[in-house]
């Protein structure tokens, strides 16, 4: 297992990694990815600006991702915005603090001072590494997300690098 910062070659083995853990419909807001293109030219422009994104890649198999979008505003610049998943099967194996690790350090280095992420109320063991790493709740959004007619409530956190 790797964790690498990505290059072209990835990028469609990132765009199937995010699928499968967004057809889940439990971890992040989108139910399916978006089309490759638009999610390539998302990464491509992570890569080309040096911004905090890394893959956890096996046999050249992309099985999670973590990363940081700083925010465009520049009165915000100082914030960035964390996204990461796993596919089922790799999760519980230390990856996510892998990555993390990885991200933060990274967000830290290009002078990102501030972290925020949102994650599900359910989503107990990715609040557990967020907290194990040092991210604190600024709150919960009640019915954040409403999928098949049930809501979903969201803690923001947060972590000052």
């Amino acid at each position: 297992m790797e964790i690498i910062y990505p290059a072209e070659q990835y990028l469609k083995g990132f765009h199937e990694a995010l699928d499968a853990v967004a057809r889940e419909q439990i971890y992040i807001e989108m139910i399916e990815a978006k089309p490759f293109d638009e999610v390539a030219t998302f990464q491509r422009k992570l890569i080309a600006n040096n911004w905090p994104v890394y893959y956890a890649v096996e046999n050249g198999k992309v099985v999670g991702w973590a990363d940081i979008t700083p925010a465009s505003n520049p009165r915000l610049a100082h914030r960035g915005f964390l996204g990461m998943g796993l596919i089922k099967d790799y999760r519980s194996r230390g990856l996510g603090t892998e990555l993390l690790t990885k991200v933060l350090n990274h967000a830290k280095e290009m002078g990102l001072e501030k972290i925020e992420l949102s994650v599900y109320t359910d989503n107990t063991a990715a609040i557990k590494l967020y907290k194990k790493l040092g991210f604190t709740e600024i709150g919960v959004v009640k019915h954040y997300r409403k999928l098949n007619g049930k809501y979903f409530d969201c803690v923001e956190m947060e972590l000052f690098l």
